[in-house]
């Protein structure tokens, strides 16, 4: 396994950077005669093809890369609470070959779903209109602008430099919810709190948050009761270094009655490096973190090794993959970690989730998993009983977990996606 995950680490770290001059052997097209030029739109399933179709009706839209002129990759990267940064790859192809441009949109937490996606689609339009304006399609182009005395930030341009916040922003969210059957009922309660500052500099969370949940079961032999609750926090500060470094510092705490812990807390400086520039992360990423820290364990009942409490020095390394290209996209990691006290107390996990074009209209999709587990330090001594374990009231002691799903797809027919169509 170790073998393979090195073979298929060394393929993607060394095909992407020739993936260029693939294409420069490819041979220039023309456009259809019909003046329209064709787009590929390469996205996730928060992505609203629909209105995107409907807003921009000037270009076809294909269902293969390989059939377009214009292969458009949007991809999505959270700042925290603050919003979601969009950016957008327009990658030319056929007689738009070598003419690239690269876009971003950024998308406050405060908008609506209709505001963010008709700011993606302005971003989508500003960026067409360079491959559009050498076809006839330009003559159905309008180009406008708009003076306001707010900027984008929404605050008087004079002041737009002026942050009273300094980038914090906090959400408090709540909720619950119920259900009442005869023979059943169960309600849940949440509460937290986020508090984020992320700029190109530092990135903040402190997160606290309660759960509560209740299930009755009504048997012939009494009703049954399974109460369980999982309160905690986690935080972390992380400081850029230079364009391949950072550094930073993570902290948890949890009581969870699944996890058999009446409270436990860590702190966890960790480092990472990163093979590619940072502000290339939205299409490529290939990065190497150490992590070392110290944790508080309480627990519940007396662990399988025959532990109340105890202090724990752990370490962890974990490298990652991360490709989004015209030809798939794929993520890949391997992660080893373990306690100092124990070093036969330890976890190590490989995982990989790809998605390949093979060819035109034929893809490729697999997700795999696999976890070796010694770690699970908390497991309560004792047998548990059947209930217990049909409730899932704590967690179950094991060696391994290991997951995975494969498909394929093909798509053939005509190449032109379906036109928007709100009917039925």
């Amino acid at each position: 396994m170790k073998y393979n995950f090195s073979a298929f680490l060394f393929f993607l770290l060394f095909f992407s950077p020739f993936q260029e001059i693939f294409a420069s052997n490819k041979t220039r097209q023309p456009v259809s005669p019909s003046g329209r030029i064709s787009v590929f739109l390469d996205t996730q399933n928060w992505f609203d093809h629909d209105f995107v179709r409907q807003q921009i009706p000037v270009v076809n839209y294909v269902r293969d890369r390989e059939q377009s002129d214009v292969h458009i990759i949007v991809t999505r990267h959270d700042a925290g609470t603050a919003g979601t940064n969009y950016a957008i790859s327009f990658i030319g192809n056929r007689a738009y070959l070598g003419i690239n441009n690269e876009l971003t949109y950024w998308a406050a937490s405060t908008n609506s779903s209709d505001e963010t996606r008709r700011g993606y689609t302005n971003i989508l339009k500003i960026g067409l209109v360079s491959y559009l304006s050498s076809t006839p399609m330009i003559d159905r182009v309008l180009v406008d602008f708009f003076m306001d005395t707010k900027g984008a930030s929404g605050q008087d341009e004079a002041t737009a430099e002026t942050d009273s916040w300094n980038s914090w922003v906090f959400e408090i969210y709540g909720g619950g919810n119920f259900g009442k059957e005869e023979k059943l009922s169960n309600y849940s309660l949440r509460t937290g709190f986020y508090a984020d500052r992320v700029t190109t500099e530092w990135k903040i969370r402190l997160r606290p948050f309660l759960n509560f949940n209740n299930r009755t079961f009504v048997t012939t032999a009494g009703d049954i009761v399974n109460t369980t609750h999982r309160h905690g926090y986690s935080a972390y500060v992380v400081k850029s270094l230079t364009d391949h470094w950072s550094l930073g510092v993570f902290s948890s705490g949890l009581s969870s009655t699944f996890h058999n812990l009446d409270y436990n807390a860590d702190l966890v400086p960790a480092i990472e490096w990163s093979l590619f520039p940072y502000d290339e992360a939205t299409r490529r990423s290939v990065t190497l973190a150490y992590r070392m820290g110290y944790g508080y364990n309480n627990y519940k009942q007396t662990t399988i090794f025959n532990k109340d409490e105890e202090w724990i020095w752990t370490q962890s390394l974990e490298a990652s993959v991360r490709f989004q290209q015209p030809w798939g996209n794929i993520r890949a990691g391997l992660t080893g970690s373990h306690f100092f006290n124990d070093l036969s107390q330890n976890r190590a996990q490989i995982y990989t989730s790809v998605n390949l074009r093979i060819i035109q209209g034929l893809s490729l999709s697999f997700f795999g998993n696999y976890e070796i587990i010694n770690d699970l330090i908390a497991i309560p001594a004792g047998d548990r009983t059947l209930e217990e374990i049909l409730l899932a009231r704590s967690q179950q002691a094991t060696s391994f977990s290991i997951s995975g799903s494969i498909g394929l797809s093909y798509t053939f027919g005509s190449r032109f996606s379906a036109a928007y169509n709100p009917r039925l």
